[in-house]
């Protein structure tokens, strides 16, 4: 159909190509991932925005605003990738987890990444930073920024 000197079909087709493109341009442009690269036991995502858990997969893509909790008898593994590989991080059995930032600015080659863990414990092989990036681990008592390096962090439950 032709309505001011305009094929409105042409403009359908490339509003619903646009429309599709958007969230893979929006998640090239600046959002960090994370590939699932182990699993044993019980555990579930949430997706930012979302308000239930999903079982946790080997093809699951984790991104900033994402949560994981494990099981009793869980484990996960994941590799961190922002401008090139940041980390990889070992979530271990009943911990509940999640990505507060997550994003990198590929022109300045700048990674930023906050993980925030509520109770449990997860081990970091973080890679060496460049340039001003950051690299910062938040517990419900404190914050630790690292370079490089290797380390584990433990957030006991509370006691009631």
């Amino acid at each position: 159909m032709r309505r001011f000197g305009v094929d409105t079909n042409l403009i359908l087709m490339l509003a619903v190509l646009v429309t599709t493109m958007v969230p893979s341009v929006a998640y090239a442009d600046g959002s960090s991932r994370a590939k699932v690269t182990g699993i044993t036991g019980d555990a579930a995502f949430m997706k930012v925005g979302a308000s239930e858990w999903n079982k946790l997969e080997p093809t699951t893509m984790l991104a900033e605003g994402d949560a994981i909790k494990t099981g009793s008898d869980a484990e996960v593994r994941l590799e961190l990738v922002g401008v090139a590989k940041t980390a990889d991080i070992t979530i271990r059995k009943e911990t509940e987890f999640k990505f507060d930032t997550f994003r990198y600015n590929e022109a300045a080659k700048l990674d930023t990444t906050l993980l925030n863990v509520g109770v449990g414990s997860i081990l970091v092989k973080a890679e060496k930073l460049v340039g001003d990036s950051k690299f910062e681990v938040k517990t419900p008592t404190s914050i630790v920024g690292i370079r490089g390096t290797t380390f584990e962090v433990n957030v006991p439950k509370p006691q009631v």
